[in-house]
């Protein structure tokens, strides 16, 4: 790695699982790896939305139109299964609050987020959903301390 990049690593046990979050800042790119299985898994980019970027733009004088968590994010699937999925949507939900994160606490910062991320989840949850009967099975509120958690992570290794 050259002299520009920025590498920040830390671990901690999610809901008795070990998780690995790596953060690595390059000149066009941060890299955020989050792991429970020692592999990438999903790789998703996530960018603050460009209208966004926009309209905090004209109300810099005022109070901002967006909350962190309300500004909004384009996703879109690099590796991996971006069917519906609810694990799909929960690795989605986790790479738009990094990002928000990253925003908040840079908003300068405007390179996009690549997110790998791999996390030990029930089979069912990676089944395709189909109907309103198997949704309602996979409630995602269920893993919000696991969202809360890695996105805490990412926030203390910050590289931007």
């Amino acid at each position: 790695m050259s002299s520009n990049t920025s590498v920040k690593v830390t671990a901690a046990v999610i809901d008795g699982v070990h998780t690995d979050v790596a953060v690595l800042g390059f000149s066009n790119c941060v890299v955020v790896l989050a792991t429970q299985l020692s592999s990438i898994g999903s790789l998703i980019q996530a960018v603050i939305s460009n209208n966004a970027l926009t309209q905090q733009e004209q109300f810099a004088d005022t109070e901002t139109p967006f909350s962190e968590h309300d500004l909004p994010v384009d996703v879109k699937f690099v590796l991996g299964n971006s069917s519906a999925t609810a694990a799909s949507s929960l690795y989605e939900i986790m790479a738009i609050h990094a990002t928000q994160l990253k925003h908040k606490q840079n908003p300068a910062d405007h390179r996009p987020l690549l997110f790998g991320v791999a996390l030990r989840l029930p089979r069912e949850i990676n089944s395709p959903t189909r109907d309103a009967e198997q949704s309602e099975l996979t409630d995602l509120t269920k893993y919000t301390p696991v969202v809360n958690a890695v996105t805490a992570m990412v926030g203390d290794c910050r590289v931007w």
